[in-house]
């Protein structure tokens, strides 16, 4: 028979207590893992951002920086200057990418699927 107004005290074995205990801690410890790890997810996602503007304003910057000096060199990029410094004509021309027609034929034999 039930009392309607006493609350009912639960009584844990040690073994209950302890797995308890145990599920409890393994799910903080993966509650934990789970915000370090997005965090440092976001925080790697921000750093790249910054490195990504700070690369393009390097970029920026080095070609100004090239520009300036030809105009200071006063050489005009053209073959000649090109040969004066090393570069050589190409000889023989070869494509690295050819793009080639493929077919794909469907054939059925008597009617058959």
């Amino acid at each position: 028979m039930t009392n309607p107004g006493k609350t009912k005290v639960v009584d844990l074995t040690k073994l209950e207590r302890d797995t308890f205990y145990i599920l409890l801690i393994a799910v903080v410890l993966l509650l934990g893992s789970y915000l370090f790890l997005t965090q440092r997810s976001v925080w790697n996602i921000f750093g790249r951002q910054q490195a990504e503007s700070r690369i393009g304003a390097l970029e920026t910057k080095v070609a100004s920086l090239e520009a300036e000096y030809m105009e200071i060199a006063g050489k005009e990029v053209n073959t000649d200057y090109a040969r004066s410094l090393g570069f050589k004509d190409v000889t023989n021309e070869q494509d690295f990418a050819v793009k080639t027609a493929k077919t794909v034929t469907l054939s059925l034999a008597s009617n058959e699927i």
